[in-house]
């Protein structure tokens, strides 16, 4: 049984939706078109466009030989990716724990995976920029060069590290996709009697094999269990990679064990964020206020400003590491990325990644809102970019990546208009995949908010009402 609801809770803090009528309203929302979400398709797509230009221009000008130039696109791909290949996590991740309240955001956060597919577009580019781990220009005893640069591949495996980076993206990318068809498939089937034309055709193909007999189900249940832990273990190291291979092994003598973990929280507490922003839009324009009650958000919250601290415990280390070492490469590594070079946007990305959202979130009767935890996600959000920004131009335009070490502090590197482009057009680009997404697939997990309105109700107790939670396992 939950606490007391009447003094200390918004009257809409837990919903109840009707099982029997979840089935058409959600079909229903899924085949229409709302104007606000036209909008939001056309504002998509024009900076799709954009991005298409300013990736064009760029290439022309600069071609792939100059990879300095090309710094605020592995920023934006990072971005993307950090944040579109944790956010299947957040679904994984509280199925395990069997957290009720994750139910109406579980579909938000699955949807993702069909971003996975361009981030391995996104990612081609990358591999004929990143330079060689071997240094072409090596003679004998030149002073000062390496033979081979500093990178996570030790003896220069085959494909090392083009190759390896690039089955990594993919495999997250089809794992996700896996895990999306398991979970979508019962509602499909339900949806397919109803369902006309084009979509007929595409749920009977998804989930033709469905009946919803009782071995499928266990099967189901069985199958997200096992994809989801072998997706985070995959996450994880993916993650590794592509921050130690274009970022760390980019500047010249940085060692740093903390830069990865930190890369991955980032990535975990923006993942979160963007599906909080997701719920909240839904719940507020988008007509599924019956799904998502307050304890939604509120239940969200407390991991996200979780992740919020965690974030901040791994930048202090990540400062603490380099600056009591004293050695000069690494106080250089500081001046750069920190506090000459780049200071404007590490303080910004401070301000915006952990003051802001934690201001917001350490109040109770904020968290206990819909609107605070978005509200903080937003700020993340920005954040986020930010510190994509300070590590990955900085890293692309450190300087000789063959050098002993970073010797003296490069010059900050400003985007100009097509790297304005690049940036806003990827954003547009996976924005446009994820709506295109909702319009094909229901957002909201039919089968698991129909399962929850089974275990619970609201139930008096003495002169109490409280909420009623039945626990099947």
């Amino acid at each position: 049984m939950s606490s007391h609801s009447e003094s200390h809770y918004p009257h809409d803090m837990w919903v109840f939706p009707d099982a029997q009528s979840t089935t058409q309203d959600v079909a229903g929302k899924t085949a229409s078109t709302p104007g606000i979400l036209k909008l939001g398709l056309a504002i998509a797509g024009v900076l799709a466009i954009l991005g298409v230009v300013g990736f064009v221009l760029r290439m022309t000008t600069d071609g792939f030989s100059d990879y300095g130039a090309w710094g605020y696109y592995a920023a934006i791909f990072s971005y993307i990716f950090v944040i579109t290949s944790s956010a299947p996590l957040v679904a994984v991740a509280f199925r395990l724990t069997k957290s009720h309240w994750r139910r109406p955001i579980s579909r938000i956060s699955e949807l993702f995976a069909l971003v996975g597919v361009v981030n391995v577009i996104l990612y081609i580019p990358l591999i004929y920029l990143l330079p060689p781990i071997n240094n072409p220009n090596f003679v004998p005893g030149m002073h000062g060069e390496l033979q081979i640069r500093k990178t996570i591949w030790m003896e220069v495996p085959f494909g090392a590290p083009h190759l390896w980076d690039f089955l990594g993206i993919i495999s997250l990318a089809v794992l996700s996709l896996v895990i999306l068809w398991v979970s979508v498939v019962p509602d499909l089937a339900e949806a397919r009697s109803s369902a006309s034309g084009w979509r007929n055709k595409l749920y009977a193909l998804l989930a033709g094999h469905w009946y919803g007999t009782k071995k499928q189900w266990i099967h189901q249940k069985i199958s997200l269990a096992l994809l989801g832990a072998l997706y985070f273990m995959m996450v994880v190291f993916v993650h590794f990679l592509i921050v130690s291979d274009f970022a760390m092994s980019l500047i010249p003598g940085w060692k740093d064990s903390i830069l990865p973990p930190l890369y991955t929280v980032t990535g975990f507490q923006s993942a979160l964020s963007i599906i909080l922003i997701i719920a909240f839009t839904m719940r507020k324009w988008g007509g599924y206020e019956k799904y998502f009650g307050t304890s939604v958000f509120w239940s969200a919250s407390k991991i996200q400003i979780g992740l919020t601290l965690l974030w901040t415990y791994h930048l202090f280390a990540f400062f603490i590491t380099l600056w009591y070492g004293r050695m000069e490469l690494e106080q250089n590594i500081l001046r750069y990325l920190m506090f000459e070079s780049y200071s404007w946007i590490f303080w910004l990305n401070v301000i915006f990644i952990f003051l802001v959202p934690f201001w917001i979130l350490v109040w109770n009767p904020v968290r206990k809102t819909a609107w605070g935890p978005a509200l903080a996600g937003i700020s993340i959000l920005i954040g986020n970019l930010l510190f994509q920004i300070r590590m990955f131009v900085g890293a692309f335009n450190a300087g000789d990546i063959y050098h002993l070490g970073l010797f003296k502090v490069p010059p900050p590197v400003f985007p100009d208009l097509w790297d304005v482009f690049i940036v806003l057009g990827g954003i547009g680009l996976v924005a446009f995949i994820y709506l295109i997404g909702t319009r094909i697939l229901p957002a909201l997990a039919v089968w698991e908010v129909k399962e929850g309105a089974m275990y619970q109700k609201m139930d008096t107790l003495y002169r109490g009402e409280y909420l009623v939670l039945a626990k099947p396992e």
